[in-house]
């Protein structure tokens, strides 16, 4: 149907209500976020500011709004090279509970763990990860909204190839 369709506007409804239940996964930059298989919570004020025609957005403890975002490490990895020094990742499945613009980016790397490849929230000297992730590496991997019968309907999706 189109995009004014009721079905359409029921689901647009869910997005703009905060309904819809995302589940990221992602790959950070360091080591630990808590034990693995355990679940966190982040929870940071975020504020949003316009930088050159580009949103960004910074934790904020003075005006920003409240932002959560469920973490649960499910696997670390270590990468060495003979010309690197040894370095560490932490694959995470992520929830936002809120929907702030980059929570998910600031979040992490606001505790020191930014997502692979994030040239705006992560760390310097990046460059490196680009080599062999050439994009953030955040993953939408599953939706869940409710169906006009009032059913659970989940959409999931698998990571592109690049």
């Amino acid at each position: 149907g189109s995009l004014t369709s009721t079905p359409a506007n029921f689901v647009l409804a869910q997005f703009a209500a905060r309904l819809a239940v995302k589940t990221y996964h992602c790959l950070c930059s360091g080591h630990g976020l808590g034990s693995l298989g355990s679940k966190s919570l982040r929870t940071a004020p975020l504020s949003v500011v316009d930088v050159d025609g580009t949103k960004r957005a910074h934790v904020s403890i003075l005006g920003g709004e409240e932002a959560s975002t469920s973490v649960l490490g499910k696997a670390c990895y270590f990468k060495t090279a003979p010309d690197m020094q040894a370095e560490s990742f932490i694959f995470a499945e992520v929830k936002p509970i809120t929907g702030r613009t980059h929570q998910i980016r600031v979040h992490l790397a606001s505790v020191g763990r930014p997502l692979v490849s994030d040239s705006i929230y992560g760390r310097q000297g990046f460059g490196a990860e680009s080599r062999w992730c050439p994009r953030v590496f955040l993953h939408c991997s599953r939706v869940t909204l409710r169906d006009v019968d009032g059913s659970l309907c989940h959409a999931a999706a698998l990571p592109t190839s690049d």
